[in-house]
């Protein structure tokens, strides 16, 4: 296992996700990307300006990577941080295709309006995968 993709949004989950991703690296000396989405809202279409909610996004995910990037240097693993933006669940799928060893994955998300609003990241990650996908609890 040399390659492993964590799908980090700065949940509690994720964060648990990203410490089992550190404990593989470590003892398969593998590659992390700590991968986080913004989602696209827009097709909302409830009269929201989408630029300032997609900033907010941003400014709030590229936190929780800096944090993310800081854990990899003082654990000493080889990784690097990307942002994308779409649909969750597809973005994550189609980045992670023929690249990545192993997806690794939070349970849960960030919180029930996400979850509403975009349906379960982890449930469809795991569906539509070509690779195992380890769900952290």
């Amino acid at each position: 296992m040399k390659r492993i993709l964590v799908c980090f949004d700065g949940s509690e989950w994720s964060q648990k996700a990203l410490n089992e991703a550190i404990n593989l690296a470590q003892k398969f000396d593998s590659h992390i990307t700590v991968l986080s989405v913004i989602p696209k809202v827009c097709f909302l279409e409830v009269g929201i300006d989408c630029a300032t909610v997609e900033s907010i996004f941003k400014a709030e995910i590229e936190g929780n990577l800096n944090r993310a990037r800081q854990i990899l240097e003082e654990k000493g693993v080889k990784g690097e941080t990307i942002i994308m933006e779409g649909s969750p669940a597809e973005v994550i799928v189609d980045y992670s295709k023929n690249a990545y060893d192993l997806i690794v994955i939070g349970s849960k998300g960030k919180d029930a309006t996400e979850r509403t609003l975009f349906g379960s990241v982890t449930q469809r990650v795991a569906a539509n995968a070509t690779q195992s996908v380890l769900i952290v609890r």
